[in-house]
């Protein structure tokens, strides 16, 4: 098959990333895959054989399907010479009510929050694409107790600039646990998208000790998990929480909420949920500290579990679908 999709831009962002992912898989698979974007620049943090094109220069191309992750798309898609047109639902929040007029359109849900939204606010049922993860890339780690002298590590995600991930929530938490005496220290990681998100960086502070880790190469990305004893995601309004998979693929006990996780995060079970409220998640952070047998439960039953979603067993579904 000719697949393409169309970005908004190539930074590092889940909806983008997640169709790099793809894309290697479905050229492993034997099929062609392109990336558009309005300028035809390519990504600084991938280093696989995905070619990125301009818009202007694939529209008089014939495709077997042609993606889009933004709504601000769909006209341009309109146009494109393709069998299938489809939208990926990745953000619960996009307003999907403009598919009223653009009725040969599909729509793809990266996850069940996103699929939820899809029928219950617009009805529409849309295919089911849940995941996903490199299984082969993030290995587990193998928990061991610390001595009291050594912090425990919590990791979240650091794009502080944006709410919705719920980062300063976290170091509130921590904030909590370390008045309190608890032996902890934060690590936190982010690739700046914009001058915005680097000020905010640059202005982070906290009393709790803390190590922020930037531009990171992501194929390196599993030495990064493999640092931290919990990790810790706050989000609201997610599709499918990429930080969260990845920290469970990596072998690391997962505290999270629902937002973007509820196809994974089982509570007690694959890891904690938990609301986003700052003494809710110290709580959760707490009983991890204090019960190492729990933190190895979960990160083991954890890893079982976000197998299911690897980017090759998504793909495949996606290409069944596509041959129908």
């Amino acid at each position: 098959m000719k697949l393409a999709v169309i970005l908004p831009h190539t930074k590092l962002y889940g909806g983008v990333k997640r169709f790099f992912e793809l894309g290697d898989v479905f050229i492993k698979k034997g099929h062609e895959f392109k990336v558009l974007t309005p300028d035809g620049t390519g990504p600084v943090w991938y280093s696989g054989t995905i070619p990125t094109l301009s818009l202007s220069s694939a529209k008089e191309e014939e495709f077997d399907a042609v993606f889009i992750t933004e709504t601000q798309f769909l006209e341009v898609l309109s146009h494109f010479k393709t069998r299938h047109q489809i939208l990926y639902f990745v953000r619960p929040s996009d307003k999907l009510s403009i598919l009223k007029k653009y009725p040969d359109v599909k729509v793809y849900a990266n996850s069940t929050n996103a699929l939820e939204t899809a029928k219950s606010k617009y009805r529409i049922d849309a295919f089911p694409a849940f995941g996903g993860i490199n299984t082969d890339t993030f290995l587990p780690k193998v928990l061991k107790s610390k001595d009291k002298s050594e912090p425990i590590v919590i990791m979240t995600y650091g794009r502080v600039v944006e709410k919705k991930k719920g980062t300063k929530l976290v170091v509130r938490a921590c904030e909590r646990l370390y008045r309190k005496g608890y032996n902890i220290k934060l690590l936190l990681f982010d690739t700046p998208v914009n001058e915005k998100a680097e000020k905010a960086i640059k202005k982070f502070n906290t009393i709790v000790p803390f190590d922020f880790v930037l531009n990171h190469p992501v194929s390196d990305n599993l030495q990064l998990y493999h640092k931290a004893d919990i990790f810790v995601s706050a989000e609201k309004k997610a599709g499918h929480s990429n930080t969260s998979a990845e920290a469970m693929a990596s072998g690391i006990p997962v505290i999270g909420t629902n937002s973007g996780t509820k196809d994974f995060l089982i509570h007690n079970e694959t890891g904690l949920v938990i609301s986003r409220w700052s003494r809710c998640i110290a709580k959760a952070i707490a009983t991890l500290i204090n019960d190492f047998e729990l933190r190895q439960k979960l990160a083991i039953r954890g890893r079982s579990k976000i197998e299911e979603f690897s980017w090759s067993v998504l793909a495949e579904k996606i290409l069944t679908e596509l041959a129908k």
